[in-house]
């Protein structure tokens, strides 16, 4: 239990409702601002993969950027929290293993490059009660 009374998950629980859902928010840094930002990702081996159009997210991605990562459900109450670098897939095996994860669920327009926030660490909560 954390101080607040909420239950702390540990990475293993936190992976697996990582894989339960396919949108999250990555925050990152806009200059001197902060920014959160929606995404459609997957969990390849441990890392999240996400397609983007040229941006903010594919700016960080290109300087390898110190990020966020969250996914949350409000009923029942849980939040999972990954903090990590963010890079470019260049690598073409990668690629279509990002590929074939993420299928099709992303918003209209293109969105061919493709970023791995590589988690450096997990965390998760939920609240007592919840399952």
């Amino acid at each position: 239990m954390t101080s607040k009374g909420l239950e702390e998950l540990d990475e293993a629980e936190c992976f697996i409702l990582l894989h339960s859902r396919t949108l999250g928010r990555v925050g990152v840094h806009v200059g001197e601002q902060l920014a959160i930002l929606p995404v459609y990702y997957a969990i390849m081996d441990h890392d999240v993969v996400f397609r983007t159009a040229p941006g903010t997210k594919l700016d960080a991605a290109v300087l390898g950027t110190r990020v966020v990562f969250e996914v949350d459900n409000a009923s029942p109450g849980w939040s999972v929290l990954i903090r990590g670098h963010a890079h470019e897939i260049s690598d073409d095996t990668a690629l279509v293993h990002a590929t074939t994860l993420l299928g099709h669920d992303w918003p209209a327009g293109e969105r061919e490059r493709y970023v791995r926030i590589v988690g450096e660490q997990v965390t998760g909560r939920r609240l007592p009660g919840s399952a």
